[in-house]
């Protein structure tokens, strides 16, 4: 049986400036067993107020 040590994590985002930290802090927040990570790949579509912002200072305050 194949052993699976990364979790991909894809979330989309349109307009989240306000709220995605929340949904990072949950995820961040989860602790998985087996010595398995986390990758979160976050999808900004076109988004038209301060996500891009709000996400590269979310990654700036969070470097893990």
């Amino acid at each position: 049986m194949e052993q699976f040590t990364k979790l991909s994590i894809l979330i989309p985002v349109y307009n989240e400036a306000n709220t995605i930290h929340l949904i990072l802090n949950r995820i961040d927040k989860v602790q998985l067993t087996n010595n398995i990570s986390k990758e979160i790949i976050l999808v900004n579509d076109c988004s038209t107020d301060r996500t891009e912002e709000a996400l590269l200072q979310y990654i700036a305050d969070n470097p893990q």
